[in-house]
């Protein structure tokens, strides 16, 4: 629903890459918080939802005007840069991918901390990889929150990759104490079976369900309103050659500062988040 490709459906990322089919770069700039993004910043402001745990690295959550307190996003945030050599962490968050140099094992964006003048990184964490962020993955909030829940609500994710995230399932407390499980998807995944209740739908169809159910308005998005303006840093003198990528603007009709004229619209997917840097690494074959 957010015009950003999946990874492992018929035509996901992925599953073309395997295929040894040519991907081309999307054009993330143009990708907005969905309707399903917005229902649940509104029902965190109703004090239904208490916080958000997702492995997108697209930074729509943030976007959509959750606190940041209120997320974590495990896998990263393509608009967010850390200096690991200051105490505690320096973040910029960015109004462009800051991953277009980066891959597995390779974090470093090209731009140095306007503080220290350490080497940037991104915060994105690849198959084969362990989050050691603090921020923007805030696993202890994740995980206390997961302590306490009643309800966990997964929506749009095949759980290939949370479920051995034990933590969030509260695995250590008996079944009849753990938190009801509600699943939407359209695809199976490995916790159907544990599910009080699964959804074979779209997000957006279900959610809108939901809010019509609970009488609750779903605010429009607003890019004039989206948060990552006020909280981007901007680039310094020098470094707007740093990056080739399309910077988000407040209007569309408003050309973004120093962006380079070139499309990425059919540029070959190469490293970062959303491209061969993420895949899994494919086994070799014993010879015998």
């Amino acid at each position: 629903a957010a015009s950003i490709p999946d990874y492992r459906g018929p035509n996901g990322v992925w599953t073309l890459l395997q295929k040894g089919r040519s991907v081309s770069a999307a054009d993330l700039s143009e990708a907005e918080p969905t309707l399903t993004h917005m229902s649940i910043a509104r029902l965190h402001e109703q004090k239904l939802v208490q916080h958000v745990v997702s492995q997108n690295c697209d930074g729509l959550h943030l976007r959509s005007g959750l606190p940041r307190t209120a997320i974590s996003e495990l896998h990263g945030n393509m608009y967010i840069e850390v200096c690991t050599a200051c105490t505690p962490n320096r973040e910029y968050v960015r109004v462009f991918d800051v991953t277009e140099r980066t891959a597995l094992h390779r974090h470093q964006t090209g731009r140095a901390c306007h503080k220290c003048g350490a080497q940037l990184r991104d915060t994105i964490v690849h198959f084969g990889e362990r989050g050691t962020l603090g921020q923007p993955l805030n696993w202890e909030a994740a995980t206390e929150a997961a302590s306490k829940a009643d309800t966990i609500l997964c929506l749009g994710s095949s759980l290939k990759v949370l479920k051995k995230y034990p933590r969030l399932w509260c695995m250590t407390k008996p079944p009849s104490r753990r938190p009801k499980l509600y699943i939407v998807n359209l695809q199976w995944t490995p916790k159907d079976d544990w599910a009080a209740l699964k959804l074979h739908g779209k997000c957006d169809d279900v959610m809108q369900l939901l809010m019509d159910e609970l009488g609750l308005e779903i605010p429009p998005y607003s890019r004039w309103q989206d948060p990552i303006f006020a909280l981007a840093t901007p680039l310094r003198a020098g470094e707007e050659g740093s990056h080739s990528r399309k910077s988000l603007c407040r209007s569309r009709e408003e050309p973004p500062a120093g962006e380079r004229a070139a499309s990425l619209s059919s540029a070959p997917v190469l490293g970062g988040w959303f491209g061969r840097g993420c895949t899994k690494r494919t086994k070799r074959k014993k010879v015998t």
